[in-house]
């Protein structure tokens, strides 16, 4: 209900014409609800602690015996990026339920109870001998995915579709742009 508060001519407070009284009792409440020293008022600074969220990186899967080397290397680099943002825990590969998460499942949840998110991928060679890099981020505790893609390059862009990757991931994680070289 809407009630409308009004001063008079006379200066005061009213109510629907009608003056507006505050007990004796409504002015001791007001006065001791008001901080009885300055100080007081100051506001004290809030700590505030900062957990890294944990992820998961293990290896990529290799399409082929030729590919072994860049997944590892991709996989690699991304778990260094990721780690040194200071905003991701990463957790040991000797911790991981399934090793082999594939990039065309979805992941087994209970097996990564241990961390927040789960970065999964494959990389295979293409007929011109170029390197296809595809990835995915899952949110464990919700088993949805947060973000996808594919990149193609020379085997010489390995690094540099690493680095995308983790930007990726960090900015979907953090919501802060990062570059990692």
């Amino acid at each position: 209900m809407f009630r409308r508060y009004a001063a008079s001519r006379s200066g005061k407070l009213t109510r629907g014409g009608r003056p507006l009284r505050l007990s004796v009792a409504a002015v001791i409440l007001i006065v001791a609800i008001t901080p009885a020293r300055a100080d007081s008022l100051v506001q004290q600074p809030v700590l505030r602690t900062y957990q890294p969220v944990a992820i998961a990186v293990p290896d990529f899967v290799a399409g082929g015996i030729s590919e072994a080397e860049p997944a590892h290397a991709i996989s690699e680099i991304i778990a260094s990026d990721l780690k040194s943002s200071g905003a991701f825990a990463l957790l040991d590969p000797a911790t991981f339920g399934d090793t082999n998460a594939s990039i065309d499942e979805v992941p087994k949840f209970d097996t990564w109870r241990k961390a927040q998110e789960l970065v999964v991928g494959r990389v295979t060679r293409l007929t011109d001998g170029r390197i296809k890099v595809q990835f995915r981020l899952w949110h464990i505790s919700s088993g949805r995915q947060l973000l996808g893609a594919q990149y193609v390059g020379t085997p010489g862009d390995v690094n540099r579709m690493a680095h995308a990757i983790s930007e990726g991931i960090h900015e979907r994680i953090t919501n802060k742009k990062r570059t990692f070289d």
